[in-house]
């Protein structure tokens, strides 16, 4: 029964991952950025990893089955889920994160998503707060002919107290808006 505990606990923080995709958030540890179509991915993994060692541990047991209205659930969100973390890894596939420094005294720090496809670019800053994990974004940008003003060092970040500013450089290609406040309040 714990371990039917524990597969529920996995498909939630799947679904929780799943969502945040959608509000616009990454999840920072130090300098790495984990987006949350792959931690919903590895939630997923860990649910189907639970999932095998349920089924062989009730062998032998009588342990009631799921109701079959549980059972289609499931296999719902497994497969919602599954398409969810795919779909959005492969419209991520070629993008870039980066925590960028300087912090602000308080411990703020911007975080930079940079894509490109074919002509055009498109970059977001997220804001990650000290003593906490999820960066939520606080604006985007798009670019000329596939530029990343992040990845070629063409910015600065000035911190005052809890508020920032992002100046993307022009760098042969124009960046539109090009000064971007990141606000830590």
């Amino acid at each position: 029964m714990r371990l039917r505990a524990l597969e529920g606990i996995c498909l939630g923080l799947a679904a929780l991952s799943a969502v945040a995709q959608f509000a616009g958030t990454v999840v920072v540890i130090g300098h790495n950025v984990l987006t949350p179509w792959s931690l919903s991915g590895y939630f997923l993994i860990a649910w189907l990893i639970v999932r095998l060692i349920s089924a062989r541990a009730s062998r032998g047991r009588t342990i009631p089955p799921l109701t079959p209205g549980v059972n289609l659930l499931r296999a719902v969100a497994v497969v919602a889920l599954s398409l969810i973390c795919v779909g959005s890894a492969l419209f991520d596939v070629s993008a870039r994160y980066s925590v960028l420094d300087p912090s602000s005294d308080e411990g703020c720090r911007a975080v930079v998503r940079e894509d490109s496809f074919l002509l055009g670019g498109n970059g977001s800053v997220y804001v990650a707060r000290p003593f906490g994990f999820i960066a939520t974004q606080a604006g985007s940008w798009r670019t000329d002919d596939g530029y990343r003003p992040v990845a070629a060092g063409a910015y600065a970040v000035k911190w005052k107290g809890n508020s920032g500013l992002l100046l993307l450089r022009y760098g042969g290609d124009p960046v539109w808006p090009s000064l971007h406040t990141i606000d830590c309040g």
